[in-house]
C-alpha cells in the first residue's frame, strides 16, 4: 500500500471509477481502522487501485461494503490509448489487484458504473450480479430536468407547494436521525447505519467535501420529510432521508429531493439517486427522468467442505496462502 496519501486522493478525482465513497476520509468514517488501498504504480504516478473494507471472524478477512456506502472496486487510470490497448491495460491491472488482494474468507464489493469488464473476476471464480442506479447525468438545465420528470412528479411536487409545504436547509441532526429511524420503523426494517457512524460520517463530509440536509415543514412547523445529500467533484449523493409516517401523502419527501436536486445544480454536473433495488423506491427515482445505469455487484465464498478432510484441506491452503502473503510483503 502506497504512502502517497495525497497522490491517491487526486488519483480518485481523476479517475472515471473516482466516487465520493473511494477517499480515504470517507473509508475512515464508515470503517474505523478497516480499510486499505492497494496501488499500482507505474512511470509517474498511480495506474490503478483498490480500495478495500474488510471485517475479521476468526482470523479471518471478510471484504465487504460499509454501511451508506454504494460502491467501492478498482479505479483505472483515464487513458487516451486505443481501446483495445486500454481494454488489455485494464485488465492486467485488474489481475495483479486481485492477486495483491489474495484469499479472503470471502467478498462482496459493489462497483463503479464505470467499472464494465469484469472478466479477471470471473476468470477467477467470482459470481457477479447486475445492480442499478438512478443519475441525472446533467442538472446545468433546470428546466430540461423538470420537464423529463414524470407528470405524476412534478403535480406531487406543485401539490406540496400549494399545501404550504416549504423548504428548510437548517435541521439538525438530532431530528434528521429521529425522522430517518421512523421510517426504518415504520418499514419493520434495521436502520442502515448507527446513530455513531453516521454522526461520524457528517463530521467528515462536512470537513473534507460537502452535505445538506433539505426538510418540507408545514405552516404548523411539522416536519414531513428530509433528504441528506453530500457532493464530491463534480456529483451529488442522496445518502439518507426519513419522512414523518402519518404524513407522508404531503408530497413533501419529492419537494424536498426536488431542492436538493436545484441545490446540487449550483455546485455539481450530477446527482446520483444511489438507485434502490425495493420496486418502490426505484419507481420515485426513475419519475425524475433519471437515467437507469447498471453497475457491478462482485462475490466470492469458498465452496464449504464436505468433508473433514476437505475441511482441513481448505483450512491448511488458506494458512499456507496467508503465510505466503505475509513474506512476500516482507521483502
Amino acid at each position: 500500500m502506497s504512502l502517497a496519501v495525497d497522490g491517491y486522493e487526486e488519483f480518485v478525482k481523476r479517475s472515471p471509477q473516482g466516487s465520493i465513497f473511494a477517499h480515504r476520509w470517507w473509508l475512515e468514517a464508515v470503517a474505523p481502522g478497516m480499510h486499505e488501498i492497494l496501488e499500482i504504480n507505474e512511470g509517474d504516478g498511480i495506474r490503478a487501485a483498490w480500495p478495500i473494507v474488510y471485517r475479521k471472524s476468526d482470523g479471518a478477512k471478510h471484504v465487504c461494503m460499509p454501511a451508506l456506502t454504494q460502491k467501492l472496486g478498482i479505479l483505472l487510470a483515464p487513458s487516451g490509448a486505443r481501446p483495445v490497448e486500454a481494454q488489455s491495460k485494464n485488465q492486467r491491472r485488474t489481475t495483479e489487484l486481485i492477486e495483491q488482494l489474495g484469499d479472503t474468507a470471502s467478498f462482496h464489493q459493489n462497483f463503479h458504473e464505470n467499472f464494465t469488464d469484469w472478466l479477471p473476476f470471473y476468470w477467477r471464480g467470482y459470481a457477479q450480479t447486475t445492480r442499478y442506479t438512478y443519475v441525472l447525468e446533467d442538472i446545468s438545465d433546470l428546466t430540461s430536468v423538470w420537464n423529463g420528470m414524470r407528470p405524476n412528479h412534478r403535480r406531487d411536487i406543485q401539490r406540496a407547494t400549494r399545501l404550504g409545504i416549504r423548504i428548510i436547509d437548517s435541521l439538525d441532526m438530532a431530528k434528521f436521525l429521529e425522522l430517518n429511524r421512523k421510517t426504518f420503523t415504520r418499514q419493520g426494517r434495521e436502520p442502515l447505519a448507527s446513530d455513531e457512524l453516521i454522526l461520524r460520517l457528517d463530521r467528515a463530509c462536512c470537513a473534507n467535501a460537502g452535505r445538506k440536509i433539505f426538510a418540507g415543514v408545514d405552516s404548523q412547523g411539522r416536519i414531513h420529510a428530509a433528504v441528506y445529500i453530500a457532493w464530491s467533484n463534480d456529483t451529488a449523493y442522496y445518502l439518507m432521508g426519513g419522512s414523518e409516517p402519518n404524513l407522508r401523502k404531503s408530497g413533501a419527501q419529492l419537494l424536498a429531493l426536488w431542492e436538493a436536486v436545484i441545490f446540487a445544480s449550483s455546485v455539481v454536473k450530477r446527482f446520483d439517486f444511489e438507485g434502490s433495488m425495493l420496486q418502490q423506491v426505484e419507481h420515485g427515482f426513475r419519475g425524475f427522468g433519471a437515467r437507469q445505469l447498471p453497475y457491478s455487484s462482485i462475490t466470492k465464498v469458498p465452496p464449504t467442505p464436505t468433508s473433514l478432510s476437505g475441511f482441513l484441506r481448505a483450512s491448511i491452503r488458506f494458512r499456507w496462502n496467508r503465510a505466503r502473503r505475509t513474506v512476500a510483503n516482507r521483502f
